[in-house]
């Protein structure tokens, strides 16, 4: 793997632990609805988003990198749907299977265009879940 494409693996972890300790602090405010949606949509991004990178660099490990992602996606969604209550988790943890099957597939099909456009999503969506539970 080179050198970028660990940076960028390395960042996404990075923006989902930070927006998570931001999140952790107002968890008394987020509502059912919102939870949800930050559940589904943390898991999602970083599933299709880690999915994409690794399919990408190994496409001869598709196997592989479809379990390793989809269970990224589903402890993802997990630990941010754990943040309101069992309901939210289990949004995240369905979120989750869904984009750690599918991340890997566009990966393999698609060039680093592809990843740029993903990290893009990552940094924009972690953003937005952030920005979103301000009252």
């Amino acid at each position: 793997m080179s050198t970028l494409l660990l940076i960028i693996l390395v960042s996404y972890f990075l923006v989902c632990f930070i927006s998570y300790t931001f999140l952790l602090k107002l968890r008394f405010v987020i509502s059912y609805h919102l939870g949800m949606n930050i559940a589904m949509t943390s898991s999602g991004v970083m599933g299709i988003a880690v999915g994409a990178l690794l399919g990408n660099t190994f496409p001869a490990s598709y196997t592989f990198i479809t379990v390793i992602t989809t269970i990224l996606a589903i402890i993802i969604g997990a630990i941010f749907g754990a943040l309101v209550d069992y309901q939210t988790l289990l949004s995240g943890i369905s979120s989750g299977l869904m984009a750690g099957i599918m991340g890997p597939m566009i990966g393999v099909m698609s060039g680093f265009g592809m990843i740029m456009f993903c990290t893009f999503l990552v940094y924009v969506m972690f953003a937005l879940i952030c920005f979103s539970v301000r009252s």
